[in-house]
C-alpha cells in the first residue's frame, strides 16, 4: 500500500481531507503568512521560532504557537519517509505563499523515491463565486485527486524564486518577479498582487484592506461579523478570516489619532485577544471618526498621523523610516 502525506492550508482543509475518501496522513500548514514577520536569510527552523513568538505576542489566547509550529515542521521533515506527497492549495494569497514557502523547502530536500504532487485550483465546477477548499464537501475533494500532477523542476525554481522575492527587505523583488513567465504556478500572479495592495497607499496611507473596512463602515457595516461577511465579499480571492480581520479593526481603533471608534467608547475587544463574551463581542459598534473621515476623503494621510511599525513578507515598516508605497494608478511601488 502506498504511504502518502497530504499538506494543505489549515484545520478546515485538512478535515475534508480525513473526512474524505483521500488516503494517507494529513498535515496542516499552519501560518498566516500575510502577516508578521518574514525576513530574508533564515531557515525553517530560524522562521518557525520567529513566527511563533509573533503569534505568541499577537494572538495570545490562540494556543501554544511554538509548539504548533514545531509539530508541524516534524511532520514536513517526516516527508521522505513517505512513497507520496500531495500539496493541496488553492488560488488565494495565503495557499499561494503557503505553496511557495514549502516547494523552497522541497526545492533543497532530497526525497529520494517520494514522489511530489499539487493539487492547486482556483475553480470548481457548480460553485461560483469559487472561495476555497472549504466550499467543497469530503466527496468533491476526493475527485481532485484524480486531477493532481507531479511538481516540475519549473515550478521547484519559481517556487523558490517567489519565496526569496517575497522575503526581500525590497519589495520591488515581488514586482521584478512578477514580469517573469509564472505559467506553471499560474495563481502566483495575482496573489502576490495582492500582497503588494496592502502596503500603504500615496493617497491616504491606507493599505487596501483598512481601507475597505472603514469604506464599509462608513457605508452602515457597524456589526463585526457583517463587516467581517461584507470584506470577505470585496475579495476576489478570499485570504484574510476573521480574527485577522478583526486585528485591523483593533488596530484602527487605537493610536494618538484613531480613525475608528467604538459604540462604547473603548477599544475593540475581540477574541481570542480579550475575555469577552461573543455576545458582547457582537454588541460592538463601529463608526469612523473626524479622523478617519478624512484620512477616507484622501484629505489627510494616516501614515503620519499614529505611529506604526509591522511587516509585509520581508518588509518592516516603521514610523520616521524611509517607507514603500503603493499607487493603484500605476500599480507600482514607490518610496516615500
Amino acid at each position: 500500500m502506498t504511504k502518502c502525506l497530504n499538506i494543505t492550508n489549515g484545520d478546515g482543509a485538512a478535515g475534508l481531507l480525513r473526512a474524505s475518501t483521500v488516503a494517507g496522513d494529513i498535515l496542516a500548514w499552519h501560518d498566516l503568512m500575510f502577516e508578521g514577520p518574514f525576513p530574508a536569510g533564515l531557515d525553517l527552523e530560524a522562521t518557525s521560532k520567529l513566527r511563533a513568538a509573533y503569534f505568541a505576542k499577537a494572538y495570545p489566547k490562540d494556543g501554544d504557537a511554538a509548539r504548533q509550529f514545531q509539530d508541524r515542521d516534524r511532520g514536513l521533515a517526516a516527508g521522505p519517509q513517505y512513497d507520496r506527497i500531495v500539496l493541496w492549495f488553492e488560488h488565494d494569497l495565503l495557499d499561494q505563499l503557503q505553496l511557495l514557502q514549502l516547494l523552497d523547502w522541497f526545492a533543497d530536500t532530497d526525497l529520494g523515491d517520494t514522489a511530489l504532487d499539487l493539487v492547486c485550483i482556483g475553480a470548481y465546477p457548480g460553485i461560483d463565486p469559487f472561495r476555497g477548499l472549504g466550499q467543497l464537501t469530503p466527496e468533491q475533494v476526493a475527485t481532485l485527486l484524480d486531477d493532481a500532477a507531479p511538481v516540475s523542476q519549473a515550478q521547484l525554481r519559481l517556487g523558490k524564486a517567489g519565496w526569496v522575492a517575497f522575503r526581500s527587505p525590497d519589495p520591488r523583488a515581488i514586482e521584478t518577479y512578477l514580469r517573469e513567465d509564472l505559467g506553471s504556478l499560474p495563481f502566483l500572479h495575482s496573489a502576490l498582487s495582492r500582497h503588494l495592495e496592502e502596503f500603504p497607499s500615496v493617497r491616504n496611507g491606507l493599505g487596501r484592506t483598512d481601507r475597505q473596512l472603514l469604506e464599509l463602515i462608513s457605508d452602515g457595516n457597524e456589526e463585526p461579523g457583517a463587516l467581517f461577511a461584507d470584506n470577505m465579499a470585496r475579495e476576489t480571492a478570499m485570504f484574510i478570516g476573521d480574527w485577522c480581520t478583526f486585528r485591523h479593526v483593533g488596530a484602527l481603533c487605537n493610536g494618538e489619532n484613531p480613525l475608528l471608534q467604538t459604540n462604547h467608547g473603548g477599544p475593540f475587544n475581540y477574541p481570542p485577544c480579550s475575555d469577552l463574551p461573543m455576545a458582547e463581542f457582537r454588541d460592538q459598534r463601529l463608526s469612523l471618526t473626524d479622523t478617519g473621515q478624512r484620512v477616507l476623503a484622501n484629505d489627510a494621510d494616516a501614515t503620519t498621523l499614529n505611529a506604526f511599525n509591522y511587516w509585509l513578507g520581508g518588509v518592516h515598516l516603521q514610523s520616521g523610516q524611509p517607507s514603500w508605497r503603493w499607487n493603484a494608478v500605476t500599480e507600482t511601488l514607490q518610496t516615500s
